[in-house]
């Protein structure tokens, strides 16, 4: 019985430290965006612009400049004895500056890999790419909303 008090008083506690999380939506509002420049992969620039979420006002000239350069390598880690790939490693690189009024305020390279198998199955094989980079390109856009509103 006691253990169920101070379960129920630690649940109360919790839900009236009035809590913040800092990685939210809502943040990501906060910034002004006049112009996005996109360089590099086409895909990848636009989940990332899209998981951004932030404020777009064209005709605001206090608003900022975000450059976005993405790059996206699959390169071969290992082979079998055939000499056929066995070993991928997925690379996203996004490289982000951000400026106002031709002055630079922040920039950052941000990058991140993941090694996997190869598969028999070329059609499964693209997918599992595709879910490589789309999971790959959550995580930076997570990283990057972080750094930029800090």
């Amino acid at each position: 019985m006691m253990r169920k008090t101070i379960f129920f008083l630690l649940i109360l506690t919790l839900v009236n430290c009035d809590y913040q999380p800092i990685y939210t939506n809502d943040n990501a509002n906060k910034l002004i965006i006049q112009e996005y420049q996109l360089t590099g992969d086409k895909n990848i620039n636009r989940k990332i612009i899209s998981l951004l979420n932030f404020k777009k006002e064209k005709n605001n000239n206090s608003g900022h400049i975000l450059t976005v350069n993405s790059i996206k390598t699959i390169n071969t880690v290992a082979k079998d004895k055939t000499g056929k790939t066995s070993v991928f490693k997925t690379s996203v690189t996004i490289n982000i500056r951000l400026n106002k009024n031709d002055n630079l305020i922040k920039e950052k390279s941000f990058n991140a890999t993941y090694t996997y198998n190869n598969s028999e199955n070329k059609f499964d094989l693209m997918k599992y790419q595709k879910n490589v980079e789309d999971n790959l390109v959550d995580k930076l856009s997570e990283e990057i909303i972080i750094f930029l509103n800090t």
